[in-house]
Formats: C-alpha cells, structure tokens, sequence
C-alpha cells in the first residue's frame, strides 16, 4: 500500500503541463503523491518514461476513464492487459475507475461508444454486470482497484433525501458483492446534493468506510440550472467540509487528490489547496 509521508497522503491530479515544474520542484514534502491519468499513456507512450522519472520523487497511483466496468457488452480484454502493463511499469500503488457505463450495443451486435460517463441504475443486472467486469480486470491486474462513485445527472434515484438513501445503499452494495475499494469523489457527492435537493450526509451513512482508501476533491460550476463537476475551479468549501467528515470516518484512507482538467492554474495554486486538505485531516 502507499507509503506515506504524512497520515493520509495528499497530492494532486498530473497533468502534463505540471511534469516539469514538478521535476524541478526542490520542495519534495510540498506534496506526497501523484495521481496520473493511466489512458493517457495510450495516447502516447512517452508519458509512462516521463511518469516513472516523478515515481523517483513521490508515490504514484492510478486513474482511469476507458474502462467502462458497468458495460453490459463487457470490458475488452486486449485493453485490460495493455492497462495492467502499464501499471506495473510504473509502479502504481492502485488504480481507480468510474463506476459508469461507456459503451452500448446496438441490434446489428455493434459496440457504440457513449462518449460521456452513463450514471447506472445499480440494480441486481447491474451489480450482476459489474461483478463480471471487475472479475476480469482482477485476472490481469493483481493490485488494489477502486471504484468511484458517479455523479447522478439523470437523477435517476428521484430527488431529496430518499434518493441520497438509495444512492448510498446502492454504491455500498456495489463495493461489497464486487469486493472492490472506493474512491470518494465528494466533490461529485457534494454537486449531486445541490442538483438533485438532499442532504449529502444522508449518502454519507451508507458508506462502508473501511473500504474508502482515495477521496477525490474538485472544483465544479453551473450550467444553467446544473451544478457540473468540471474541474475547472478551486475545491469548494461544501467540499472540504465534507473531507473534514470523511477523515475521521476512513480508517483505511491513503490519500486525497486534488483534480484539475481545465482552466489549470499555477503549480502554486494546487499545492497551496494540499496544504489546505493537509490542514482539514488535521
């Protein structure tokens, strides 16, 4: 499991604009951790050489958008390896996923990639679905895997606290009969509470907290009547109040990330946010 410099290790989201500074950062404990995207080293190679050089700094761990373990039509062996490989090259200490859907298959047998994280019903053909899928990543992956809880755009558990009651039963079971860890994304918690009108700790109750070892935080925005998990600000205070919350319930928690996608801001500006989660698992 990660090693760590401090309780919970707390790093941030590498994008590639941040390798090099990283690189040249002469204050190693301004971080503990880097989360790498492990796609993209599908889209070029050269990452993984450039992701091993920061592995000499700080720990790594793995995140992962491709995958698609909720896909009815099943997750593709050629590219589960071609994942596991390179997790192993770089010595990820896990790898996490989206517990979504990506792709579909149409009547002529043809698979049709979504392009866009599909929410799940999480019922018994879904959890049925997810079982298989995981089965099949745990024959080629021997590490840790995590699953993160998604975002409920569709609101497909109804609105108010009975569906965060029903969100958080269902996520609970998921990590359970998959055997499998969690990734808490409270940003995308904290966003589904405003859209669809509860109260986030009703989710909260359900967590089997033993099995959180990463949190997730971001920074989101609206669109129109829509609070959008973006990643394109600063981690909100609804946010931190709920790592606040999380940290004393997650025995087993190894680390917070911080994400960034767009708008990315100075290296400065993530690691002053480190230094803010360092202070609320204080």
């Amino acid at each position: 499991m990660l090693a760590q410099v401090s309780p919970v290790s707390v790093g941030i989201g590498l994008r590639d604009p941040y390798v090099e500074p990283l690189l040249a950062l002469k204050d190693r404990g301004a971080l503990d951790v880097l989360e790498v995207m492990i796609d993209d080293a599908r889209l070029d190679p050269r990452r993984l050489d450039r992701w091993r050089a920061l592995s000499k700094r700080w720990p790594l761990v793995a995140h992962g958008t491709g995958l698609g373990p909720g896909d009815a039509c099943g997750v593709d062996p050629a590219y589960v390896s071609a994942v596991s490989a390179d997790l192993r090259a770089i010595g990820a200490h896990w790898y996490s996923e989206h517990l979504c859907f990506l792709r579909t298959t149409r009547a002529d047998g043809t698979r049709e990639d979504l392009g866009h994280f599909a929410p799940m019903v999480l019922d018994d053909e879904d959890v049925s679905v997810l079982a298989k899928n995981v089965g099949l990543v745990r024959s080629s992956y021997s590490g840790v895997f995590l699953l993160e809880n998604a975002a409920d755009i569709l609101a497909l558990h109804g609105e108010g606290d009975a569906a965060a009651v029903a969100s958080g039963k269902r996520f609970a079971r998921v990590l359970v009969e998959c055997n499998v860890g969690a990734l808490l994304d409270l940003t995308n918690l904290a966003l589904q509470a405003r859209n669809d009108r509860f109260d986030p700790m009703r989710f909260l109750e359900f967590v089997p907290w033993e099995r959180v070892i990463e949190v997730h935080l971001a920074g989101g925005r609206r669109a129109g009547d829509l609070w959008i998990d973006s990643h394109d600000h600063a981690v909100d205070d609804e946010s931190w109040r709920l790592l606040a919350i999380a940290a004393e319930r997650a025995r087993n928690l190894r680390a917070v990330i911080i994400e960034r996608d767009e708008n990315l801001p100075p290296l400065d500006a993530l690691l002053a946010e480190v230094a803010r989660a360092r202070r609320a698992l204080r």
